[in-house]
């Protein structure tokens, strides 16, 4: 892999789809009923995909400076989410009655555009998602949120998180830009985390009630768990 390609975003899409995958496998007998093309096979074929992928990265000549970025990159990333949520429940809460205020705060700082792709596991969701907050938190929007009681540290938080992740932009940027992944393992790479991510969202469905295995399909807590 080319090491313009090998940066943070890609070897945590990496690490995350081989973790989910592994559980995919270990728990498809239960799963397979959910959908068609689920069977033994199929989890099989895409177990031994994730490995090919993961153990190419990992014979890559930067990839230990790259392991080092990746732990810096992971805590902002899921600091960052964290920070996201807790302010959303907070102002929830607190002005459950403003209907018109909740609309701004969902609109204005990004949660329309960006919440459901970010918890979902999309990386670049997460960025734009804290970019858009930190840009868009005016002083009079901050006043608001803090007004019952938040602990202003969660908004320092975010906003001193989206300029750690500006560092982080080109890599973003080049996981989502088609012009830049000629590389045959990125694009094998982005067909992976495709199909993963629909299991994940399908498999955290599922076990819901199962807060165990559903932790095993989730891309954040999957990366949160791995031994860097």
């Amino acid at each position: 892999m080319e090491s313009k390609n090998l940066c943070p975003s890609t070897t945590a899409t990496v690490f995350a789809c081989h973790s989910i995958v592994n559980s995919f496998a270990e728990n498809i007998y239960e799963l397979a009923h959910l959908r068609k093309e689920w069977n033994v096979a199929y989890a099989e074929t895409l177990k031994n995909e994730a490995q090919q992928i993961h153990d190419h990265l990992a014979l890559s000549e930067n990839f230990k400076t790259t392991l080092e970025k990746l732990k810096i990159w992971r805590e902002l990333m899921i600091s960052s989410l964290m920070a996201i949520g807790i302010v959303r429940a907070s102002v929830k809460n607190d002005y459950k009655g403003d209907k018109t205020f909740l609309k701004e705060f969902y609109q204005n700082l990004g949660y329309n555009d960006y919440f459901s792709e970010a918890k979902n596991g999309d990386h670049y969701s997460v960025f734009l998602f804290v970019r858009m907050f930190a840009e868009n938190l005016t002083p009079e929007m901050k006043e608001k949120i803090l007004a019952f009681g938040l602990d202003p540290h969660v908004l320092e938080r975010i906003e001193f998180n989206s300029k750690q992740l500006e560092t982080f932009k080109e890599c973003f940027d080049m996981m989502n830009n088609k012009h830049l992944m000629a590389d045959e393992y990125q694009a094998r790479i982005e067909i992976l985390y495709s199909k993963v991510r629909d299991i994940s969202r399908i498999a955290t469905a599922y076990y819901y009630f199962e807060p165990v295995k559903r932790e095993s399909f989730n891309f954040f807590k999957a990366l949160r768990n791995l031994k860097l």
